[in-house]
């Protein structure tokens, strides 16, 4: 048990950090720098090639630091002013004239989809031209990991992979030799001083949704919620999650604390959580063991179905962890934990990822409702049994099915529906143009 304690805490460690700005833009810019620090000197060109998903999926969220959007000026800002040593903080000391700087290189950059790539995950391959030389990059699977970096075709960091597959593979991910019973016991019996550590995503995630309620913050969902008549704390819930994606998805200069390299995912994961328990006049303890259950379960379903996926990561693998912690909150035990994670599966299994953008705040919300209705209906004794469905007998099942869905069965779909939004968004451009 020491070990398996170890390594679950070595993985909630790695797998939760702070992210400014939305992960796929800024994985881009992460993945720009990288080869601009690399070579060094003055960008004069940058080139991009990249996976339909992110590209398809990140051109209508905010970056912030500038009030343009989509993947060619995230590019730009990587190589103007990325901080490659940041990871997902890698804007963080862009100024006004870099953003205009970022502007002025925009005529130099270029990106193209690698609609070839038939990985489930992150692959982005960039190239930056200075006055020192070429850095080449190639950043996969993780949002902040760096396969290999070189200068004028001389390795300097990394090795070079034999194939997409190698870089992409998740079926060896540390966390798939947990069961859900694992991460329950764990986020119980772990010394609470290591854990700790997650006041900071208390902090960073709640602010987001502070901002979120200001005036003029993108759709304003969050505020929106407050005119529901409906004073419970479920709808408080709903509110505060739709809140922090405003704010994130429209651009605003704040980290969130980012789950398996997604901030979104992040703050779902975390925000109905705190809200809750501060609700019920829980201690902060109690709150922090049910994060970190909803964080280690998020990281693992995000495992099976993908980095990158079909299925919408905040209604799926973030609303999983929710119920399970909602249910640790309630003081439910593992038979309950186990219930509430199949009826969250049975009732948002087939919600979709068509990017990230202002709307996502409502799919934040609709996660956060459902698993902890699911919670407090486990607690009941409530719960969608197996063979109901998609729904297993275990949770532990459950999740594997989900898992096999998002990578044998919605391949065609994710294509289909990325070509569909390019296509659109191309004609969109044409038009104005």
């Amino acid at each position: 048990m020491v070990r398996e304690t170890s390594h679950l805490l070595e993985i909630l460690r790695s797998e939760v950090k702070p992210a400014l700005g939305c992960t796929g833009p800024v994985a881009v810019a992460f993945a720009v720098a990288v080869s601009k620090d690399a070579v060094g000197g003055t960008p004069r060109s940058v080139r991009v090639l990249m996976d339909k998903d992110t590209y398809v999926k990140n051109c209508a969220v905010g970056i912030p630091g500038i009030d343009t959007r989509g993947i060619p000026i995230a590019s730009a800002l990587g190589a103007v002013a990325g901080v490659s040593e940041a990871g997902l903080e890698v804007l963080k000391k862009v100024t006004p004239a870099d953003a205009k700087n970022a502007k002025a290189l925009l005529p130099s950059v270029s990106v193209d989809i690698k609609w070839d790539f038939d990985g489930v995950g992150l692959y982005i391959e960039t190239w930056v031209e200075t006055d020192r030389g070429t850095g080449h990059a190639l950043v996969a699977k993780k949002h902040d990991q760096v396969i290999f970096a070189e200068v004028d075709g001389r390795l300097v960091r990394g090795a070079y992979p034999s194939g997409f597959r190698e870089v992409t593979d998740e079926t060896r991910d540390p966390i798939r030799e947990f069961s859900v019973e694992d991460l329950r016991a764990f986020a119980c019996s772990e010394p609470l001083e290591n854990l700790l550590f997650l006041r900071e995503a208390v902090t960073l995630n709640m602010a987001l949704a502070n901002q979120g309620f200001q005036e003029g913050i993108g759709e304003n969902f969050g505020s929106g919620f407050r005119g529901i008549p409906s004073t419970g704390p479920i709808l408080k819930a709903k509110s505060m999650a739709a809140a922090a994606a405003d704010a994130r998805m429209s651009g605003e200069s704040l980290p969130a604390m980012s789950c398996a390299t997604s901030g979104n995912v992040g703050i779902t994961a975390s925000v109905p959580l705190v809200v809750m328990a501060r609700e019920l006049g829980l201690d902060e303890e109690r709150m922090l063991r049910a994060i970190a259950l909803s964080f280690l379960l998020t990281i693992q379903v995000k495992s099976y179905i993908g980095r990158y996926s079909a299925f919408c990561a905040c209604a799926i693998a973030s609303s999983i962890g929710i119920a399970a912690g909602m249910t640790l909150l309630l003081g439910g035990n593992g038979k309950q934990v186990d219930g509430a994670i199949r009826s969250v599966v049975g009732s948002t299994l087939g919600v979709l990822c068509d990017g990230a953008k202002h709307g996502c705040a409502l799919k934040l919300s609709v996660a956060a409702g459902a698993a902890i209705e699911s919670a407090y209906l486990a607690m009941q004794g409530s719960s969608i049994r197996g063979g109901d469905g998609f729904v297993c007998p275990t949770a532990d099942e459950t999740i594997l099915m989900m898992g096999r869905m998002a990578r044998e069965g919605l391949g065609q779909a994710d294509e289909k529906m990325c070509r569909l939004v390019f296509e659109r968004d191309m004609e969109s451009t044409n038009r104005r143009g």
